[in-house]
């Protein structure tokens, strides 16, 4: 069963709205802007409501319009940090404060999905005892890279290679992928994610699961 609603860590939530992302990514997951949830810090983290202090954060005007688009219609992450979850989780080391809070709120709500900009927390949490992990599915969760896999299958490749050739600043893997001093073709996109996704895969011992690698190789 797809996810209902998605929760989005601070890093994929900035990149997207970086790349003019944010509303095509609610698009092809086929849900609202009211269906995501963020976490409460990132209205600060981005400085929302001090355009000055946003731009150098953000880099540009479209980029700030779109966290303030985002803000104000996503829900914010609620977890108890009383929860069995939480303290399972809080002893594992390189999960920081904020992808602890969105890894226990996905513990608990089987309806929703994750989208994540941190690999490092992806690698700590394949580790995680057993009672964890049959709290959640790794289907659960998608990687930035699987998320603008989607949105190229959703919008076409160069719709989305415009967009992210625009802010090379943003993400050097990603900028890599789409190419940095040319465009790089569909073929070359796509084997860029693939081997990226690949990596993923195997730095979480096989656990995180891909659809965009499922799809290429069915």
């Amino acid at each position: 069963m797809s996810p209902t609603h998605y929760l989005l860590d601070s890093d994929a939530a900035k990149a997207v709205c970086q790349y003019g992302l944010i509303e095509d990514l609610a698009t092809a997951l086929g849900v609202a802007l009211s269906d995501f949830s963020i976490l409460s810090q990132l209205r600060f983290q981005l400085h929302v409501g001090d355009r000055a202090r946003a731009l150098k954060k953000l880099g540009s005007e479209m980029a700030i319009d779109q966290v303030g688009l985002l803000v104000s219609q996503a829900s914010e992450v609620v977890v108890l940090v009383d929860s069995a979850n939480y303290a399972l989780l809080e002893g594992t080391p390189d999960i920081d404060g904020g992808e602890l809070a969105l890894f226990a709120a996905l513990c608990e709500d089987s309806t929703a999905g994750l989208i994540t900009g941190d690999k490092r927390s992806l690698v700590a949490l394949c580790k995680v005892g057993s009672t964890i992990q049959d709290s959640f599915c790794w289907a659960q969760i998608l990687c930035l890279e699987e998320a603008l896999a989607l949105l190229v299958d959703h919008f076409g490749w160069s719709y989305v290679s415009e967009r992210v050739r625009a802010r090379l600043d943003v993400n050097s893997a990603i900028s890599t992928i789409f190419g940095r001093s040319a465009p790089a073709d569909q073929q070359a996109i796509s084997e860029g994610l693939q081997s990226y996704l690949r990596d993923v895969q195997s730095r979480t011992a096989g656990k995180y699961q891909s659809p965009y690698l499922a799809r290429m190789s069915s």
